[in-house]
């Protein structure tokens, strides 16, 4: 369970709260009881004619949005502002606090700040450029299109981003995916071997079938240090990247040994599988339809005890894993949160045991009690979705998150959705299960 034990201002928040004559440690923003004052302070800042407070200002507002669905449009408009004439610091940070408004159940509508968003992506500097587009590709507009073409037009020298990366732009520009995958396939070609592909391969994946056209030149990425991210790749494409089934069989068996992600080659007297036979054999799966490559990996890693296997492509399985089950088993009591939650879900998804796997995943959902929601968390939520009614002593909670003044992670809304919808449809479902709800937190304790 996380609990904020105090205050947690940033820097720039903090010159703001003593200009003002204003004790750090008495602001609580994560107390609605305080959140007027904060709003009241960030607006003085924003009125400022110095940069530091300006800065401040920013700080505030973006804490405030991030954690309460209550509209604000004055700070919406204070962010517009500092993203029109702001230094390039709170120009930067403004933007993407912008950036972050974004989703489908935001309460802030954003709209007033379309046209310095142009503006910004359009600007020389990274630090706002790049948050600016990451609002425009979540917004859907077609204003991000153009700085996406210059950046992917660098090729051979690809551009450094400070707070986003050419990736998070990209990942919700699927859309798109015909008009700029021409400019994508060059860059695969021309920045093969370079690190700062990598976030650019994780939005491919993303986009799964839609990037087939790439297999080409994904298949040339595989000869690499980049080799682990394109197979992520090319196992999201699917039948699609047929042709690259042979060498990824070839990782998996040791046959071939591709580059390590440092750019190094195992010694030839050390024969040791390649750290990224894991991702070679999923993709093998995904591609061929096959489950046999894959299957006598994870075998092999069940016999280690599942340490290193990821949990979340063993569940895309189901019961074909069934021989992993007994290595599974003691996972969900591991000490990682991450590791009980995905090993949960595998092993419902593998045996159909909701018994074991709906106690981990509930306690799981307790970051809602208190207004939060790690990642944990938020996968839990995403599993209890697909098992339904069995984990309906959930609905209280989530219903009480979908109502709540608390500002969640984007994705924790369409999935608690999911769930309570789940739930309706199951056999014999109830929303009166026991499971206490949580209370809005609307002061420190």
């Amino acid at each position: 369970m996380t609990l904020r034990t105090g205050p947690e201002h940033g820097f720039w928040a903090r010159k703001l709260l003593e200009a003002e004559g204003v004790d750090p440690n008495g602001l609580w923003l994560d107390a609605y009881g305080h959140v007027e004052r904060g709003v009241a302070l960030a607006m003085r800042g924003f009125d400022s004619e110095h940069p530091a407070l300006v800065n401040g200002a920013v700080s505030i507002a973006s804490e405030i949005l991030r954690r309460w669905r209550t509209p604000r449009p004055e700070l919406v408009a204070g962010l517009v502002r500092c993203l029109e004439s702001g230094g390039t610091e709170a120009r930067g940070d403004a933007a993407l606090a912008l950036a972050d408004l974004v989703s489908a159940d935001s309460t802030q509508d954003i709209t007033s700040a379309v046209r310095a968003l142009i503006v910004a992506a359009d600007d020389s500097y990274d630090r706002v450029a790049g948050p600016a587009a990451l609002a425009l590709a979540r917004l859907g507009h077609p204003g991000v299109l153009g700085p996406v073409h210059r950046w992917l037009a660098s090729s051979s020298r690809l551009p450094f981003f400070q707070v986003t990366s050419l990736g998070q732009v990209l990942q919700p520009l699927v859309g798109r995916a015909d008009e700029l995958l021409p400019d994508i396939r060059r860059m695969l070609v021309d920045s093969a071997g370079q690190e700062a592909l990598r976030p650019v391969l994780s939005a491919l994946a993303a986009w799964g079938p839609a990037a087939s056209e790439a297999v080409p030149e994904l298949l040339s990425t595989l000869a690499t240090r980049n080799v682990r991210w394109a197979c992520d790749v090319l196992g999201a494409v699917g039948p699609a990247a047929a042709p690259a089934a042979n060498t990824l069989c070839g990782f998996v068996h040791g046959v071939t040994q591709p580059p390590r992600h440092d750019g190094g080659r195992l010694p030839l007297d050390r024969p040791r599988r390649w750290h990224g036979a894991q991702h070679a054999a999923w993709a093998h799966w995904r591609i061929t339809g096959e489950s046999k490559v894959f299957m006598a990996f994870l075998e092999d890693e069940a016999s280690r005890g599942l340490g290193y296997a990821d949990l979340g492509r063993l569940a895309e399985l189901g019961p074909q894993a069934m021989r992993c089950a007994s290595a599974l088993r003691p996972l969900l009591e591991s000490p990682g949160p991450w590791t009980r939650v995905r090993a949960a879900h595998a092993w419902w998804r593998i045996t159909g045991d909701t018994d074991a796997a709906v106690p981990v995943l509930l306690a799981a959902l307790d970051p809602l009690r208190s207004g939060d929601a790690d990642g944990p968390c938020r996968e839990a939520v995403r599993c209890i979705a697909q098992i339904g009614a069995p984990a309906v002593a959930a609905a209280p909670l989530l219903q009480a998150t979908l109502s709540s003044d608390r500002c969640f992670p984007a994705d924790v809304y369409p999935a608690a959705r999911a769930a309570l919808a789940a739930f309706d449809e199951g056999p014999g479902h109830r929303r009166t299960a026991p499971m206490s709800t949580p209370r809005c937190p609307t002061s420190h304790q």
